[in-house]
This record gives C-alpha cells, sequence and structure tokens, in this order.
C-alpha cells in the first residue's frame, strides 16, 4: 500500500464533492454556476433577516434519507442544510436535496384532485373534492373486487415514496383489498437481492469502508446514489486503502479511482465466473469459512462447474471471458488473486449489474465469489445490518392467505406465504411480495386489470417501450394516479390526485444502506402540505377509509399507525421526537451467521443454490449473454453496430424526478448522449450537434456530448429523460426468467447527425 500511496495522482475531495453535487452550503458550489451561488447565498442572508424556525427531518428525495435541517421564514421553506455531527453524511447534502424549497413551491405541481374531462392522453381535466375523488376510487375499486375478484385491481408503486413507512402501509391497504402491491421491484434491486438472498439468506447492505483495505465498485456509482457519504470512501482511501472500479463509464468515482477497469456492459457475470475459476484453481479460497458454513465443502461442485462440468460444456478461465468483457485475461487474474488475498475487502456492486437476462445469476456469482473468499459479515468487508422488528400483524396477511398468523416480528419485506394467481415470477415475489411488472402489463393487456392506482410513480416514461406501456393502461377501465405533477402516465389516468411531497409528510425511516448500525428515525413534516395535497400515507389511509375499511385505518393520525408498526421494537413516535438525527438500535456486528446460522436449506449458506434448483434454474451460474449483443445478435449488429446503454439519470435526478428545478436544471439542463470523440469524427458529429439515435425498436433525437467517459463502441444516454427517453430504443419482450427483468438497459443501435 505504502507505493500505492506515494504514487497517488493529487485529488480535491472538495473538486469530487462539486461535482456530483454533494454540497453542504453556497460557497462549496463550483463557479460553473454562479447564479445558483448566488440564489442560495441569498436565500441565506435573507433567512437571517428574522427568527428562523429550524425543524430537524429526514431528506427523501432519495432512498438515502440523509439527515437534514429544513430553514423556515415566516411558516415558509427557505432553504435545508446538512448536519455536520452526522456521521453518515458529515453535513453534507446533494443538488437534490438542496432545492427542496424549488420542490415544495414548483409551480408546477398540481394543488387539487383533478378528473378527467377530454381523452384520455390529452391531459383535459378539471378540479374537484377529495371527498369526491376518494369516493369515486373507492366505489371503483370495491365494485371490480366484487364482480371480477381482488386480483382485478392494481396497486403499481414507483421509487418516488422509498421503500419503508410507504410501502408498509400500503401493504396493509392492499391485503384489505385481498391483493398485493405491484411493479416497483422488476426494475432495480430486487433481482441482485434474489441472487443474494439464495446465497446468503440476506444481503449485506453495508461496505465497511473504514476497515476496509481494498474497495472494490462494481456496476456502482456512489456519486449518483450516495453522494453525501461520498466523504468515506475518500477518508478510506487517505488512510490506505485502494480503490478499484470495475464499469463501463469512466467518469465520476471511476475517474478517481486507483485502478479503472473497463468491462463491456452486462458481461459481468462472465468475469465473476473467471474470477472464481482463479481463486478455485490457486486454492486462494477461505477453507475454513467455506468447509465450516457453506453447502459445498472442498468446493467439490463449485471446482468441477467452473473447470467446465457445466450445460455449456466451458470452462470458465480468464481466457474464455477477455473476449467477452473486453478485459484482458491478466488483468482478470490479478484483480481476483488481489481480492482473493486481502483479507478486509469490500466489493460493492449496483444497478449498473441490472436490466439484463443474466442479473440473478450474475448476483449469484458476485455472492458467491465474495463468500468463497472469506468476504462476507466480516470486518472491513461487506456487512449485513437489518431493519428494526416490525408489528406482524400490521400487515393484515391473513387476509390474503386466510388463518396464517406470523409468529415472529418483520425485519425485512411482509411477503405473504403463497403465491398470487397471477404471479408467474414466484421467486421474485418471495423477495419482496410485489407482483413483477411483467406480470402487471400482461394481466392489464389481456383486460383481467380493471381499476389501477399508481402511485409515486411514473411507468410511462421509466418502463421500456412507453407505447407498450400506454396500450396496457389504455386497456383499464379506471385509472387513477397519485403525484405532484401530470406526468406522461398521469395524462392517461381518469383521476389525479395530488401528493405531497418528503417536506409535508410525517413517516419513520430506517436506513440499512451505507449504514454501519440498525437505526430508525423520523422525518418530521417540514411544511405545511401545499393546496390540498395528501402525502402517500394520508392518501392511502384516507383510500382505506373511503372503502370501508374503518376498522383498519381508525385515525388519521399517522403516530398511531407508526405506533402500531413499530410495537415490537417498543418504538414510538414520541420517542423518536427526542433524536434531531437516527436512533441506534444495535452497533455494527460481524460475523452474526457464527450464532444464528444462514436460513436456506441445510442451514448453510448455498453456493450451490437449492432453491434455484427446485424451481428449475441453474443450482451455479452458468454464463448468459445479453438479450442482443454483438454475440447474441450477429445480424441486428450488422445495421446497428453500436453498444447503447443506459443507467442511472445523473447525480441531480432520481428516475424521471427533478426535472423541473430551476436551480437543477442549470447543472443538467437537457439530456446528452455521450459519444467517443473517435466515433463522433468518423460519424461527422460535433459536440452539441442534435443526434438521432436508433435501434430495432425506435428512435430520439437527443444532443450530442463528445467524452471519453464512453468506450469508443458504446454510446451512453442517460434514463429518466421523457423528451429523450431510451426507453423508446430498449427491449421489453426479453425478460430474466428468474427476477422478471426486463433486458432494458443494453441494446444494439447506431447514430447519425440529424
Amino acid at each position: 500500500m505504502d507505493g500505492l500511496q506515494a504514487n497517488r495522482k493529487k485529488f480535491s475531495r472538495r473538486r469530487f464533492l462539486q461535482a456530483t453535487g454533494a454540497l453542504s452550503a453556497a460557497a462549496a458550489l463550483t463557479s460553473e454556476h454562479p447564479s445558483f451561488l448566488v440564489k442560495l447565498a441569498q436565500a441565506a442572508e435573507d433567512t437571517n433577516e428574522v427568527q428562523q424556525e429550524l425543524i430537524h427531518t429526514l431528506c427523501g428525495a432519495c432512498p438515502n434519507s440523509c439527515v437534514m435541517t429544513a430553514v423556515l421564514k415566516n411558516g415558509r421553506l427557505t432553504q435545508v442544510k446538512g448536519v455536520p455531527t452526522d456521521w453518515r453524511t458529515q453535513g453534507h447534502l446533494c443538488a437534490k436535496s438542496l432545492s427542496a424549497s424549488q420542490r415544495a413551491y414548483d409551480p408546477r405541481r398540481i394543488h387539487y384532485p383533478l378528473r378527467r374531462t377530454g381523452e384520455r392522453g390529452k391531459g383535459e381535466f378539471k378540479r374537484i373534492s377529495w371527498d369526491e375523488a376518494l369516493d369515486e376510487l373507492g366505489k371503483n375499486i370495491m365494485a371490480a373486487r366484487a364482480k371480477h375478484g381482488p386480483h382485478s385491481v392494481a396497486f403499481c408503486r414507483g421509487q418516488g415514496s422509498n421503500w419503508g413507512f410507504q410501502y408498509d402501509i400500503l401493504q396493509r391497504l392492499t391485503h384489505c383489498v385481498g391483493t398485493e402491491v405491484s411493479m416497483g421491484g422488476t426494475e432495480c434491486f430486487i433481482p441482485r437481492v434474489i441472487g443474494h438472498v439464495f446465497t446468503y439468506a440476506s444481503t449485506p447492505f453495508y461496505g465497511d469502508y473504514e476497515n476496509a483495505d481494498l474497495i472494490i465498485f462494481w456496476g456502482r456509482q456512489p456519486a449518483f446514489s450516495g453522494a453525501p457519504m461520498a466523504s468515506r470512501i475518500f477518508d478510506a482511501r487517505d488512510r490506505g486503502a485502494k480503490i478499484v472500479v470495475v464499469d463501463p463509464l469512466h467518469f465520476h468515482i471511476a475517474a478517481r479511482a486507483d485502478q479503472y477497469i473497463p468491462i463491456e456492459a452486462g458481461t459481468d457475470l462472465a468475469m465473476f465466473l473467471a474470477m472464481m475459476y482463479v481463486t478455485v484453481e490457486q486454492g486462494l479460497w477461505d477453507h475454513d469459512f467455506v468447509d465450516t458454513y457453506t453447502n459445498d465443502p472442498g468446493l467439490t461442485k463449485l471446482g468441477a462447474h467452473l473447470r467446465g462440468e457445466n450445460r455449456l460444456k466451458k470452462a470458465f478461465t480468464p481466457e474464455w471471458a477477455a473476449p467477452i468483457c473486453g478485459v484482458d485475461a491478466e488483468v482478470i487474474r490479478a484483480l481476483a488473486i488481489e481480492y482473493a488475498t486481502t483479507p478486509r475487502a469490500v466489493l460493492e456492486t449496483g444497478h449498473g449489474l441490472e436490466g439484463r437476462l443474466n442479473v440473478t445469476q450474475t448476483a449469484r456469482a458476485n455472492a458467491i465469489l465474495r463468500a468463497i473468499t472469506g468476504h462476507f459479515d466480516r470486518i472491513g468487508c461487506d456487512v449485513n445490518v437489518g431493519k428494526p422488528p416490525r408489528n406482524p400483524a400490521f400487515f393484515l396477511e391473513d387476509r390474503v392467505v386466510k388463518d396464517y398468523v406470523r409468529e415472529k416480528p418483520v425485519t425485512g419485506f411482509a411477503v405473504p406465504p403463497y403465491n398470487p394467481p397471477m404471479s408467474t415470477y414466484p421467486l421474485e415475489f418471495k423477495m419482496q411480495g410485489l407482483i413483477a411488472t411483467p406480470d402487471v402489463m400482461r394481466e392489464m393487456e389481456e383486460g383481467k386489470t380493471k381499476v389501477a392506482v399508481v402511485i409515486a410513480g411514473n411507468p410511462v416514461v421509466m418502463g421500456p417501450q412507453p407505447k407498450n406501456v400506454i396500450k396496457a393502461f389504455n386497456k383499464v377501465d379506471f385509472v387513477a394516479v397519485h403525484d405532484s405533477y401530470i406526468t406522461e402516465t398521469a395524462k392517461w389516468a381518469d383521476l389525479v390526485l395530488p401528493a405531497g411531497t418528503y417536506l409535508e409528510r410525517r413517516d419513520p425511516e430506517w436506513r440499512m444502506y451505507e449504514t454501519a448500525q440498525e437505526t430508525i428515525g423520523l422525518r418530521r413534516r417540514a411544511i405545511p402540505p401545499v393546496g390540498e395535497s395528501l402525502p402517500d400515507q394520508d392518501f392511502i389511509i384516507r383510500l382505506g377509509q373511503a372503502m370501508g375499511f374503518t376498522k383498519e385505518f381508525p385515525s388519521n393520525d399517522i403516530d398511531y399507525y407508526i405506533d402500531l408498526l413499530l410495537k415490537p421494537s417498543k418504538i414510538t413516535a414520541a420517542d423518536l421526537e427526542k433524536y434531531e438525527t437516527y436512533k441506534y438500535l444495535a452497533n455494527l456486528s460481524y460475523e452474526k451467521y457464527k450464532k444464528t446460522g444462514f436460513g436456506l436449506p441445510g442451514g448453510r449458506l448455498n453456493i450451490h443454490s437449492v432453491v434455484l434448483e427446485k424451481a428449475g434454474f441453474d443450482p451455479l451460474p452458468v454464463w448468459i449473454d445479453n438479450a442482443e449483443s454483438y454475440r447474441s445478435a450477429p445480424k441486428v449488429a450488422a445495421d446497428y453496430p453500436l453498444m447503447l446503454l443506459t443507467g442511472r439519470p445523473s447525480p441531480m435526478h432520481v428516475h424521471s424526478d427533478a426535472r423541473t428545478f430551476p436551480w437543477v436544471a442549470e447543472i443538467r439542463p437537457e439530456a446528452l448522449v455521450w459519444i467517443h470523440p473517435r466515433k463522433a469524427a468518423e460519424l461527422g458529429i460535433a459536440n452539441g450537434d442534435m443526434c438521432v439515435v436508433e435501434s430495432p425498436r425506435g428512435s430520439i433525437t437527443i444532443r450530442a456530448e463528445i467524452s471519453t467517459y464512453v468506450r469508443e463502441s458504446d454510446i451512453y444516454i442517460p434514463g429518466g429523460w421523457a423528451e429523450a427517453n431510451f426507453n423508446e430504443l430498449g427491449i421489453d419482450d426479453q425478460i430474466d426468467p428468474i427476477s422478471s427483468q426486463w433486458n432494458y438497459m443494453t441494446c444494439l443501435g447506431r447514430i447519425r447527425k440529424a
């Protein structure tokens, strides 16, 4: 490590935080956005003119739920500030958080319930009262339930409200109706969770950077998904830890890594298999851990599998993987050896591994590699941190599984022990109790869904092939959308109901990601509802009451439901009021499996997955290619010679959110397609040119940015932009049979100057 430390390029952490939007005050902003700087400075000065009201709360712009302080002037939110004493963020907030006042008072928000007056898609509505809206929606749901059964109602949920209390209380409502929550898990996260859970019976959420000597980010961009916590990464680097990034894109954390390994998008599985091959063949695996705690002592099954005893009859060597993933065999071999021989190493993966047919087996390969090298739930490695125990009675699971009573508190997602009749992806349902999006789309297309309620989501933008999503929703008799805006999805709704932002709601939040201990905090309502907006949980409660479930939703006081949910934890909303940040429930601990074992067949970590085998899938990961690549679709590649890829929108956005905030728009005003300088010169494209990007399924027009961030064979389009939507190009008819995930993040295409 000493030589590495001495030869590192000088790097300013401040510059990194500026680039990612992780800024704690006006003085930290870049000179590239002077009006942003001036506005924030003026806001800070204005708040000093009168007595301020400070409200300690939690951000809800993304699932990180960072601690922040809302500053109010005469009852109006003027700015938000980070909390320097918070160990996770050290006072930093990202651009999404800092624009909170623009979120709250965005003139584009809808303030009142609206009923459609014109044709679907025209966006023509008239104002009605909440009583009218809830009565109309409730009657439609109950009529469909009575005539067609509870599964004729789809509660389609997106990312917008996070996955804690908001999800739990929605499950309470759907179980009252007799159905389950749908959508939201297919697109992200859950496909990776399946691979981890069927290996460890858990998912290691926390990278123990503070004690790591090697940190590998693989398809994970912390600058996007956790910018305020970036200080932890560079503190580890300053201490001597090496940072390695494996990613198709050479930007943000990859540009500041000690080693960057460019890889062809979607071929991560091949490289993981090759790293496992090296680990096993060179005897670098953790013999004690494997022999004591796994179901493959001696790695007899895994070793034979990697050497060629698999259905492909291929030995998964680095030389086999190199031409697939575009990484030299010696680079693969060296990384495998370094990871296996560094006792304290974090291997953190992210959304970049998703959106492909091989996502679940990729996650399996990642999990097995972590396990056999002894990097699971150990100091300086990837560690399990759980949610606080929650009341099983809260979820009313007996409404969907007769007489079922859960004996133990819920510590993950509450998943009833059955598979709903329309669910053709039972392993996906088992992870979260969520109906897979392809199943929801099929039910709509077949006319089986009579009522759809869309909450905190915009599937017309975020789903592949939007025209097909619209077609499906148009076959639903009655559609309601609960959102802060007339979104692209809301234009096709019969009712549009105004949603309150996270600044207007009160709810508990528990953090597992980027959190060293089990924690729970209180998101305090910073401002009164804008107009007649209702935060998600308030809307859910009132809808339940409108449908006649008054015993299940007896109160409009959110604290009643908080106390009921957290009853096993012996924590109340009043208790949480005492804490300005998070309440810590348990200290970070390691090697918990020594006491608990693994909740899988045989009580051991499953290298050879018994669950997957019984379900008819490969029990050990086998190479699966993208639905559309140079190898899997050579005829398509002849006409569409470039690899198109997408991913997280940017550090300033979450999915399709935050496009209308002026400060955010100054940083990223429009969608851009990244194209390598040599490829751009070959095609006669200059920086700033409007271009047409095409795939076999469609085309979009988008402005070009010439960049070395991308490989010469790739072009990259960030997701979430309705006006230049990668999903117009993406694949919606190729699906991972295990996880239900579309192969929507990569495809073949071409680009030309418009």
